[in-house]
């Protein structure tokens, strides 16, 4: 009997807006919420790990669109003012809208595509993330041996670190089916950056791992 009074006490408490005493009511915070998008826009501040963009005109929903922040935690996309970018990741509120990143992509008007030669492909990367848990991504466009666009994803589980718009050199003969990004061939490191330095004499070419 004594349970159910007291049941009744918290309901009525609970109706009433007002704690008795004794009794410690729990309240659920619902300020932050979150779901998975992909935002693009103009990068206007640099800060750290954040960045502020300001949104294109089709994500009229955000709060703040000129100043939009955009966290990467696990990665440094390297990106500067100026640059438009796309960016996908968990978007959450706590007062106003932001993001915390999984990748972060440069967008081009005229994509750098790069065909496959010998069983390497040189490009440039176009996109940084982590959305594994096992480790960071990197993106790189081509044209394969049938003169289609596709897309090359390297895994990178060797702590390697790449910047938006390295160019590097991919060795495609251990590459397999596509990966979780729906990227035409992915391949696990055997990836190397090319020196640029030395690329621009005449002498062949000299790679190094990242």
């Amino acid at each position: 009997m004594k349970k159910i009074i007291l049941a009744g006490a918290l309901g009525i408490a609970t109706l009433a807006g007002t704690n008795l005493p004794g009794l410690e009511v729990t309240k659920a915070s619902a300020a932050v919420e979150s779901n998975i998008s992909t935002i693009e826009g103009r990068v206007v501040e640099v800060t750290g790990n954040t960045i502020y963009i300001e949104v294109k005109e089709s994500n009229e929903h955000i709060d703040n669109a000129n100043r939009f922040s955009i966290t990467t935690t696990n990665f440094n996309p390297n990106v500067k003012i100026g640059d438009y970018i796309t960016a996908t990741g968990a978007m959450m509120r706590n007062f106003e809208d932001y993001m915390i990143a999984q990748s972060v992509g440069k967008v081009e008007n005229d994509p750098i595509l790069n065909r496959e030669v010998n069983g390497y492909v040189t490009g440039e990367i176009i996109e940084i993330g982590n959305r594994f848990n096992d480790s960071n991504y990197v993106i790189v466009p081509y044209i394969n041996q049938f003169g289609q666009k596709e897309i090359i994803e390297v895994r990178l589980t060797q702590g390697q670190k790449f910047n938006l718009g390295d160019k590097v050199r991919i060795n495609m003969e251990f590459a397999f089916g596509r990966g979780n990004i729906n990227a035409d061939a992915t391949v696990k490191d055997n990836i190397q950056k090319i020196d640029k330095t030395n690329t621009q004499s005449h002498q062949d070419d000299r790679w190094i791992w990242s």
